[in-house]
């Protein structure tokens, strides 16, 4: 598995292929993995904010699911990166970001770039508050 940088046509193409409402922008930093026969694997698209990136839309092609294939390319993907990394976990992918180390962040802690999507997250999931990796001590 090689995980890479990617770019919008292949990930809306991926996103599309499994039905998923994700749609990547050209300004979007995206990344993919793929396996041997060159096929994407899992997708995932990081928004650059000023001082911080927003990850969203991680997706595990059905046939690829509980291979760690996510893991590997979020792992990945903090590596590359230096600054904090900001995320809104699903309920399901919660245990997930917790074991890469991302760690919750307190309300009045959120980016308040991020607030508007945290508001709409909280009304559809009763899940978990926005999640943060990489974050400078203070």
């Amino acid at each position: 598995m090689r995980c890479e940088a990617s770019n919008s046509q292949k990930l809306n193409q991926f996103y599309k292929q499994y039905k998923d409402k994700a749609r990547a922008k050209p300004d979007d930093l995206m990344y993919i993995a793929a396996n041997e026969e060159d096929q994407t694997c899992a997708a995932l698209r990081l928004l650059p904010y000023e001082g911080f990136l927003f990850l969203r839309s991680v997706l595990t092609a059905p046939q690829h699911r509980d291979l760690g294939i996510a893991s590997s390319l979020i792992e990945y993907v903090i590596k590359k990166h230096e600054g904090p990394i900001y995320t809104l976990p699903t309920m399901q992918a919660l245990s997930l970001y917790r074991r890469l180390g991302f760690q919750p962040v307190s309300t009045p802690e959120i980016p308040v770039q991020l607030l508007a999507s945290y508001r709409r997250f909280r009304q559809a999931n009763n899940g978990p508050t926005v999640m943060v990796i990489n974050l400078p001590l203070r």
